[in-house]
């Protein structure tokens, strides 16, 4: 999106709960009691995430900036998922070789868990003196001294800001607390505010792929290459790896006819039930043709050539067709180890896939009525 078009889209944000917020602010910069360089990076830190628009952008500022404000060596932004568990886990402090050498990311055991099940403040001189400790990876640096908050958005908690080991060797204490608090209360404002362009800006992204589609349809271009375009922006809206459309065929079978991205040669000219088995199969099987699931790869419900989507984790499967007739089924699907499809993401998918079946029936209608004519002209010209 171009510069004028995003400052279109800012300046079309309302400012949420603003009062609300410098109320707030106002109540705990008084609990601050520190120096007046202090106050100033925490103010400085509130007005450089409320800045900021992109959500990735707003969550890196915000540990980075929590980081600087309470003299913390490590630092993290838990966001939490719809399952309570960590659905992203964005570090600082910690270079890549060494995380590479951690392996995974956690997924919210122990301390991280305390906070996702207790959303309170919570400080700690010694993490493994907490009954929920739950120890440290192999190669994981020692922390001692921690301080967690929570961040909310309205009324739910988003996620939760961790600090470890405070510079110095001391412990993190009342006012690195209130300090860390007010960050949060920000970061929620700013969180919510990069939330609603995200959303105003899928919903532009999406508006204009089902108008590009109909277009593409009406002006004759050959329908495989259209379909095969439709994919391939709902792919890139959705950041999925693999993108696949299954035609619906005359005895209701499914029909891999195009399939784009990771691994797609395992899903081109493959025939399958439309009765069960398939995650095609539990999208028809929903009332509004749209289903997700957290892990592809080992969905109960996929019975039949399962292997096809080994190494892929989150997917979405949305039915594409009108009353009268069912076209096929789309499903969108990332690597594992990629966070879930998140609603926003997902949300104007349905209304995508109804476009595109009315685009289709009306192609149809279109070539119907041109071989009429031709029809008619050839009796004409025969009589």
């Amino acid at each position: 999106m171009g510069g004028d078009e995003q400052g279109a889209v800012r300046s079309g944000l309302p400012r949420l709960r603003l009062d609300e917020l410098l109320e707030e602010l106002q109540v705990r910069i008084d609990e601050v009691r520190g120096t007046r360089d202090r106050l100033n990076g925490l103010l400085e830190a509130v007005m450089s995430v409320g800045r900021e628009l992109d959500l990735p952008q707003v969550l890196r500022g915000i540990v980075e900036a929590a980081v600087v404000l309470v003299d913390a060596e490590y630092g993290a932004l838990g966001v939490i998922g719809d399952d309570q568990k960590l659905a992203q886990f964005l570090p600082v402090g910690i270079s890549d070789d060494l995380r590479a050498e951690i392996g995974d990311l956690p997924s919210g055991h122990g301390i991280l868990g305390e906070l996702i099940r207790h959303p309170e403040a919570l400080r700690l001189s010694e993490l493994s003196d907490h009954p929920a400790s739950y120890g440290f990876p192999a190669h994981h640096p020692p922390m001692h001294s921690f301080l967690g908050v929570p961040i909310r958005v309205r009324e739910d908690v988003f996620g939760n800001l961790y600090m470890t080991e405070k510079r110095g060797g001391i412990d993190f204490d009342e006012e690195d607390e209130a300090v860390l608090s007010t960050l949060a209360v920000a970061a929620g404002i700013a969180i919510e505010n990069a939330r609603l362009y995200e959303e105003v800006r899928l919903r532009e992204r999406w508006l204009t792929a089902s108008s590009d589609f109909t277009s593409a349809l009406l002006s004759g271009l050959a329908e495989t290459e259209v379909l095969e375009g439709m994919l391939e922006r709902a792919r890139d809206i959705t950041g999925a790896d693999i993108g696949v459309f299954y035609l619906v065929g005359q005895g209701g079978e499914l029909r891999g006819s195009l399939a784009l991205g990771d691994g797609a040669e395992a899903h081109r000219g493959i025939v399958l039930p439309s009765s069960a088995g398939t995650l095609a199969a539990a999208a028809l099987g929903e009332e509004d043709g749209l289903i997700t699931v957290a892990d592809v790869g080992t969905e109960v419900r996929i019975t039949v050539q399962p292997e096809r989507w080994k190494g892929f984790g989150p997917a979405v499967a949305v039915t594409v067709g009108t009353k009268e007739k069912l076209n096929g089924v789309l499903i969108l699907a990332r690597r594992c180890g990629r966070p879930a499809f998140a609603r926003a993401e997902i949300a104007a998918l349905p209304g995508f896939a109804g476009q595109a079946a009315l685009a289709l029936e009306l192609a149809d209608r279109r070539r119907d009525t041109e071989q009429m004519s031709m029809l008619e002209d050839h009796d004409r010209i025969a009589r």
